[in-house]
């Protein structure tokens, strides 16, 4: 995998040639043979936009999973809602990047607690319930524990994490070779996790990749600064900021 987008479709028509249908967190059992596209949004909401207009115009939809609570993205934004509502009108699912790294919960109660009181934001917020969590930087309590939600599926419950074959790109890596295990046809239910962040047009090293992020953020502040200070070219110019 190139973690290009062309490499991104290249994976989504093989699956689709060899049978699979890709499938949600709600009708993936009934699924003879199904594929879960899950997308964990850590750094970049406005880069989602890309995997999801290309998903769309294949006539698939995934799950893409958004932070209440980061450094990276304002979700309450007007911007950031726009996104929102776009992705949702392409006809994808939209779930909760829960953070536990966020709040010091002194039990798996706790915890869940916090899950319900961010669901209930970010449903008011879109506009939309949301059926599905996954947890950001999961700790071993969380993932040993099979945490159930009650009316909320857990994407990192046994069925989705174990059960079924269960890849990911984490740190711009798949462990396995994801072509060989839809090539091989040997699983009948895989649970793919994908970021957004790690694709682009062009094959790029996971350095370029960050620097490029690092590089992006001060032209988007320039932008939003340009929105709230009056002249700002005046005082600097686009173009200056590299």
């Amino acid at each position: 995998m190139n973690f290009t987008y062309l490499d991104y479709q290249r994976m989504i028509k093989m699956a689709l040639n060899k049978g699979y249908t890709i499938s949600d967190y709600t009708n993936i059992e009934s699924c003879n043979k199904g594929i879960i596209l899950r997308h964990d949004i850590d750094f970049n909401l406005e880069r989602t936009l890309e995997i999801a207009m290309l998903e769309y115009s294949l006539g698939v939809s995934s799950t893409y999973f958004v932070l209440l609570s980061t450094d990276f993205y304002n979700v309450f934004s007007k911007k950031s809602v726009g996104i929102l509502n776009r992705i949702l009108e392409m006809n994808h699912n939209i779930g909760l990047h829960f953070d536990e790294q966020r709040y010091n919960a002194g039990s798996l109660d706790e915890m869940k607690q916090h899950v319900y009181d961010e669901i209930l934001i970010f449903e008011k917020l879109i506009g939309k319930s949301v059926k599905v969590v996954s947890m950001h930087r999961p700790t071993q309590l969380t993932l040993d524990s099979d945490v159930e939600f009650e009316g909320l599926i857990n994407s990192y419950s046994s069925y989705f994490f174990k059960e079924m074959k269960y890849v990911s790109d984490s740190r711009m890596h798949f462990r396995e070779n994801i072509f060989d295990i839809i090539e091989s046809e040997f699983y009948d239910k895989i649970h793919i996790l994908s970021h957004p962040f790690w694709y682009s047009d062009k094959v790029e090293n996971t350095k370029d990749k960050l620097m490029g992020f690092l590089n992006e953020a001060k032209i988007n502040r320039y932008d939003s600064l340009e929105n709230n200070f009056r002249d700002l070219n005046e005082y600097i110019k686009r173009d200056d900021v590299k």
